[in-house]
């Protein structure tokens, strides 16, 4: 479930569903891993997902293919004006699914001289471990905001204008399992594209961000 902050409260989410789930239909797995317990997944062709005037999409995967979604990714645009002033943010997130969760961090952002604490997905680079060690998993993540809020400047998010990695934890047979997602977004918000994933076929083990 998306987090019920008040800044997301008044952002609120008009999606447009693209597609009922992206899973491995839209993905090769490879079966030359330098690691026989790291499950990778090249995604071909890559998931781009854009956001719309006032809408959105929004995409779900199942990352180890048991047939249950672990993640929903979604780029949205939240546009308006109200009594002269305009209002014109893109964001994007990632939400776990199903016991899925996400390595979040906390950031501040100032509204209208008012400041909200809000979770965003943090960004890994290549070789960043992932596991139990790290304690702010969470089932939301913003990745990032970027736009016109009530007519002031607002900017927020370690993805945007990046290709980073970000770490999952996902569910399967009762099990945690530890993963790693590699995406990118356009720093003016308005889109995410997924180029791969994996996952540790060990439960409760470390996995390295970008490891095959």
């Amino acid at each position: 479930m998306k987090k019920n902050s008040a800044l997301s409260k008044k952002m609120t989410k008009y999606s447009v569903l693209a597609g009922a789930a992206i899973t491995m239909i839209a993905a090769c797995k490879k079966d030359d891993s330098n690691d026989p317990n790291i499950i990778e997944t090249d995604v071909n062709p890559d998931i781009s997902i854009t956001s719309m005037n006032n809408s959105g999409n929004e995409v779900e995967i199942d990352i180890n293919g048991d047939g249950i979604l672990d993640v929903s990714i979604g780029a949205y645009n939240y546009n308006y004006t109200y009594g002269g002033t305009s209002t014109s943010v893109n964001y994007g997130y990632i939400s776990g699914l199903n016991g899925g969760q996400v390595l979040t961090q906390s950031e501040s952002i100032i509204v209208g001289g008012n400041s909200y604490m809000e979770d965003f997905a943090t960004a890994l680079s290549e070789g960043n471990s992932i596991g139990p060690s790290q304690v702010t998993w969470l089932d939301y993540g913003y990745l990032g905001l970027k736009g016109t809020y009530y007519g002031q400047e607002i900017t927020a998010g370690q993805f945007l204008g990046q290709d980073k990695y970000v770490g999952l934890s996902i569910q399967a047979a009762g099990n945690t399992h530890y993963a790693w997602m590699r995406l990118s977004m356009t720093a003016d918000g308005s889109n995410v594209t997924v180029y791969e994933y994996a996952y540790h076929i060990n439960p409760n083990t470390p996995i390295e961000a970008g490891a095959k």
